[in-house]
């Protein structure tokens, strides 16, 4: 059994179906939607990890149910966590698909070898 969220890969599924710029794969333990290469979402344990930018990210991060994902690690400062107490929330969950896909759209493409 994964230790991932399920429920939440049947709602990003069920919201990005049309979306044939994404390519979906395991990640860090759970599931990467990437788009050119580059994480754009995903989910970690019971989390929405959501790709929005830095800026948004460091104003967001202090509300309740949203975390940083990964602190301390450069890396990943773009990156929030959503608890699921706000993904559950259809138009919560489209924001944050929404500002993820238009974010890393604007990333240069990644090539992945293996």
């Amino acid at each position: 059994m994964p230790d991932y969220n399920q429920k939440l890969e049947d709602l990003l599924d069920h919201h990005l179906i049309a979306n044939e710029e994404l390519r979906k794969k395991q990640e860090l333990g759970g599931i990467g939607y990437l788009l050119n290469g580059n994480m754009c979402l995903g989910i970690y344990e019971d989390y929405l990890v959501a790709r929005v930018g830095k800026s948004l990210a460091d104003t967001i991060i202090n509300q309740p149910g949203i975390e940083p994902y990964l602190p301390g690690k450069s890396d990943f400062e773009e990156f929030i966590l959503v608890a699921e107490g706000i993904y559950t929330h259809t138009e919560a969950l489209q924001k944050f698909i929404d500002q993820s896909l238009k974010y890393t759209a604007q990333l240069p493409p990644q090539t992945h070898d293996g």
